[in-house]
């Protein structure tokens, strides 16, 4: 900054600042969590939704089309920098849970067209799970989802879950045993 800038034009650029960001803020309908924890597992006090959201293809998708085996279902968002860092972490273990049976969703709370979320799922080389888009927070709230990421872990009959706030690094050969060990707590 130059000495002769009058100080008026530092208050008004603050100001613009701290009001954009609150903008921003205030906006967005979710709160990003960064705290990094593997074992930050909370009993989960959720209904499971019965409504729709889209397929990656466009086609409904609902949850109960996962029943019979465990499901990994992961809400993020493009904005999201943590939820951005996991998608490598949870392509990576949506191979190795499914040796166990063990399904991953990727639920996109983006208000962007899904072409658009796809598109950048592309770009960040993330083919393997599979892919819901929640543009209207229909399953985000009733699930109670308040933060991103949140991720939950619910058994093959639906009937149990649990819940992780916060980034991990979900294919570290830890967070693999450590899924599949609470798998079997919620069975």
């Amino acid at each position: 900054m130059k000495k002769n800038q009058p100080k008026t034009n530092t208050i008004r650029r603050r100001f613009l600042h701290q009001t954009v960001f609150s903008a921003l803020f205030l906006v967005s309908p979710f709160v990003h969590v960064s705290a990094y924890s593997e074992n930050n597992w909370q009993k989960a006090t959720t209904v499971f939704p019965e409504m729709e959201i889209l397929n990656k293809d466009g086609t409904e998708l609902y949850l109960k089309q996962f029943l019979g085996s465990p499901l990994l279902i992961n809400f993020w968002a493009t904005w999201c920098a943590p939820c951005v860092f996991e998608l490598p972490h949870l392509d990576k273990a949506a191979t190795l849970l499914k040796e166990f049976n063990i399904n991953v969703l990727l639920v996109s709370t983006d208000r962007a067209p899904r072409q658009d979320v796809n598109a950048f799922l592309e770009s960040k080389q993330i083919y393997i799970p599979s892919r819901g888009f929640d543009s209207k927070a229909i399953w985000a709230k009733a699930m109670n989802v308040s933060a991103l990421p949140v991720t939950f872990l619910i058994n093959a009959d639906q009937t149990g879950s649990l819940s992780h706030t916060g980034i991990a690094e979900w294919s570290s050969t830890r967070m693999i045993n450590n899924i599949r060990a609470q798998i079997d707590i919620i069975s």
